[in-house]
């Protein structure tokens, strides 16, 4: 039937294999996240393998980022994307058969449609539910981006070793981190459930960093979008506000603009409520973007 998602452009005809439906595809990797699944403690050399990877092909040295991955037992997948028709690069897991079944490093999306210039991170899919699907719908509603996704349960590793947004020994943790070193801003979403903070549907935050812009502007528009918002910034102490995550505070230490979104299950699950998230955070990005085409023609002139 083709593309009837009036939010995209129609992709153009295939000329070749034919295209994937990102949403699908993360969704069937997701579908085994449990807390009883496999997760191994990746060493600093794989660690920095995959880092130096996702780098190299996000610059287009497609043969140093290949022999990169493969140090680390990953590769290099290309397809069309379904409903943007955009190409984008996978990275993941040469041995993962697409159902969780991994060593639980992760996987790394990159749009090539122009060059990657911010990220949406996911460092709890399945446990934080629905948030996976969240980072889709953002991925692909503004081009440029880069989608970092955990690759188990955060329960599923002894002591806490494969909750990413709160280790700093994983794959997740050093790809954030070399994006940020390149200055790529980020978005990380998270879940909460209800009686967590019972009458709130969202909390924004910059992390450890110091609220902007973006952070109001985020928030407003979640207010916007029908939502009850908790401005972690007003309310000293305030719980969910992601002031320990690992990818915040090596965002702030570096002055790289940085959010930490957190959603109740009740907007996660909704599809409708979903997509109005993803459209007030796409703002953020394009601002985001602005602000950096600002700036290179302030140091030009």
């Amino acid at each position: 039937m083709g593309n009837t998602d009036s939010r995209y452009p129609p992709p153009p005809a295939p000329s070749g294999p034919a295209p994937v439906d990102l949403a699908a595809r993360v969704d069937a990797f997701t579908a085994d996240f449990l807390p009883s699944g496999r997760y191994t403690v990746p060493g600093a050399a794989q660690r920095r393998a995959v880092a130096d990877g996702v780098l190299g092909a996000l610059d287009g040295r497609t043969g140093d980022a290949e022999r990169a991955l493969a140090r680390a037992g990953y590769r290099i997948t290309e397809f069309t994307e379904a409903v943007t028709g955009r190409r984008v690069t996978e990275i993941a897991e040469a041995d993962d058969a697409g159902a969780g079944d991994g060593r639980g490093w992760g996987r790394v999306y990159l749009d090539r449609s122009v060059r990657p210039a911010w990220s949406v991170q996911v460092p709890h899919p399945a446990s934080d539910v629905r948030t996976e699907a969240l980072g889709v719908e953002l991925f692909r509603a503004v081009p440029g981006g880069v989608l970092v996704l955990a690759g188990a349960h955060r329960r599923a590793g002894a002591d806490g070793s494969s909750d990413v947004a709160h280790r700093s020994d994983t794959v997740f943790a050093a790809v954030v981190e070399a994006l940020t070193l390149r200055g790529l801003p980020g978005i990380q979403v998270h879940g909460f459930g209800a009686a967590s903070l019972p009458g709130r549907d969202a909390v924004v935050s910059s992390g450890a960093g110091r609220p902007g812009p973006a952070a109001e502007l985020t928030a407003a528009g979640l207010d916007g979008a029908g939502l009850v918002v908790r401005r972690a910034w007003r309310e000293p102490g305030a719980r969910l506000a992601g002031v320990t995550n690992v990818a915040g505070v090596f965002a702030a230490g570096l002055g790289v603009p940085w959010l930490h979104v957190e959603l109740t299950y009740g907007v996660r699950a909704d599809p409708a409520r979903r997509v109005a998230v993803a459209r007030v955070l796409a703002e953020t990005v394009r601002g985001w973007a602005a602000d950096q085409q600002g700036r290179r023609r302030r140091s030009i002139t």
